[in-house]
């Protein structure tokens, strides 16, 4: 094998090795999405429910005191979910950095892999031609003899 593919072969174990990670990254960034996603959508199920409560509890005629507390729990809720908004939105630019990295290193691991291919062609074609030679070379060599023992004529 030569220096160059063993060379090769080397980087194309290191980039696999980083197009791994990329994707380990994209995989863990995919999955705290989600789970901030659904803590979103259960912070926003609870305001509802708060609300219908509260809607409940004025046609019941409840005191202030009880109104008071759900609008104070909803608007905790309400800064809850205004922040999760801005948490969602950097895990979902997170994620879009996690994929475009894993893309970019896929691509670095192809493009290795294509070089050494080519490369092992190139070898086998000069091979190929080294043994073309070498047989070339002893199909003149007998012909040369066969053409020597030809020529000279026997002593009688």
């Amino acid at each position: 094998m030569s220096r160059n593919l063993s060379s090769l072969l080397q980087l194309l174990g290191i980039k696999q090795k980083n197009t791994q990670k990329a994707f380990q990254e994209v995989i863990n960034a995919q999955e705290e999405f989600k789970k901030n996603k659904l803590k979103h959508e259960q912070l926003v199920g609870y305001r509802g429910d708060y609300l219908q409560q509260m809607e409940s509890l004025g046609e019941q005629g409840a005191s202030l005191n009880q109104i008071r507390h759900r609008v104070d729990f909803i608007a905790h809720l309400d800064k809850a979910i205004i922040q999760l908004n801005g948490h969602l939105a950097h895990l979902a630019k997170l994620r879009q950095h996690a994929q475009t990295a894993y893309l970019v290193t896929k691509r670095e691991e192809e493009s290795i892999q294509l070089l050494i291919e080519k490369l092992k062609k190139e070898q086998a074609v000069k091979e190929s031609r080294r043994e073309q030679k070498e047989n070339d070379e002893y199909a003149q060599k007998q012909w040369y003899s066969k053409r020597i023992n030809q020529d000279v004529e026997p002593i009688e």
